[in-house]
């Protein structure tokens, strides 16, 4: 074996050496696939709707039965009474009569016995209704077909304002947050995958809650794949390393399948590789990964294999090295 030979061996194993020692030196802990399992906190379970009170700016109908000039027409093209500023309403006979702080019943009851106690009416029969308010509404904004406020007057839960909104889009999270207002903690809802666990995720909401659904986020395939791109997650599946190497038109010829490496950056906006034999994977000696959000998955270079490919040159870590290869 000539001298020229002997060093450019030298040099191509101090290469590899190298390079086996960096993914030595910055591997990363082991990761497992997230459980879809659905989860809500238990206190949220226990929240109780409070009784609608009248407020200032509030729309209600009332219907006086056998009195015509005492009730308001209820329905899509019917007209309501709006409270005042002051919490105060007019109407015939009564004049000015604040309501404001009592509930619908209260109120009827309230406008029943001062149409008696005035001689107005025998035995007045008065229904009072809410029919739109600015204050009692729960706000969804986020991956939902329609993103608006939905009046809140009765006990409304979680999936009944998410379908009020027209269910989710596409790209929705299944990780839903809920904002309460005086309640330093928000509450994290992950609804799962599996519709009969609905029940455990399905939570009473207040007025005044604030529904965030997010978008999914996007996981980053790079290197010797056919297609490089970003991957949408998905809320009823896992985007594992397999999924994701296939979904970018599989791997190419120079790919080292055994060094397949998760960047993945933490909380903390530390970056941490985890490295991927996707061989052992492939033959079932080991599980496949899952994926989170902002994961970019590189398939690196194999020296040896890209040397082939180029006629006798390839990269390791940036530096070039001249590998001889033999036909058997």
């Amino acid at each position: 074996m000539s001298h020229r030979m002997v060093a450019v061996l030298a040099v191509s194993c101090a290469a590899l050496f190298l390079a086996a020692s960096a993914c030595a030196q910055f591997a990363g802990p082991a990761i497992t696939t997230r459980s879809a399992t659905a989860s809500a906190p238990a206190t949220a379970m226990s929240a109780e709707y409070r009784d609608v009170r009248i407020m200032p700016g509030d729309m209600i109908a009332i219907a006086t039965y056998g009195a015509a000039e005492l009730t308001t027409t209820v329905g899509p093209a019917g007209a309501g009474i709006k409270v005042g500023t002051q919490g105060e309403i007019v109407l015939p006979y009564l004049g000015v009569v604040k309501i404001a702080g009592m509930t619908p019943v209260q109120a009827s009851a309230y406008l029943a016995k001062a149409l008696q106690d005035g001689g107005f009416l025998v035995d007045p029969q008065v229904t009072v209704e809410m029919l739109d308010s600015p204050t009692r509404i729960i706000t969804v904004i986020g991956e939902v077909q329609k993103p608006m406020p939905v009046p809140a007057f009765g006990q409304l839960r979680l999936l009944d304002v998410i379908s009020a909104c027209g269910g989710f889009t596409p790209l929705a999270s299944h990780t839903i947050t809920v904002h309460r207002p005086g309640d330093p903690q928000s509450i994290t809802i992950l609804l799962g995958t599996d519709p009969r666990n609905t029940d455990q995720t399905n939570i009473p909401l207040m007025a005044g809650d604030t529904v965030i659904v997010p978008k999914v986020g996007n996981v980053f395939v790079v290197g010797q794949v056919k297609t490089p791109e970003a991957i949408p997650l998905s809320s009823n599946a896992p985007i594992t390393v397999l999924r994701a190497i296939s979904m970018s038109g599989g791997v190419n010829f120079g790919a080292a399948l055994s060094k397949v490496r998760i960047i993945r950056t933490t909380p903390e906006n530390q970056h941490v590789e985890i490295f991927v034999d996707v061989k052992k994977i492939m033959n079932g000696k080991q599980k496949d990964v899952a994926l989170v959000s902002d994961d970019v998955l590189l398939v690196p270079t194999n020296a040896f294999k890209a040397g082939v490919a180029v006629g006798g040159t390839g990269l390791v870590d940036g530096t070039t090295t001249a590998l001889i290869y033999r036909a058997p």
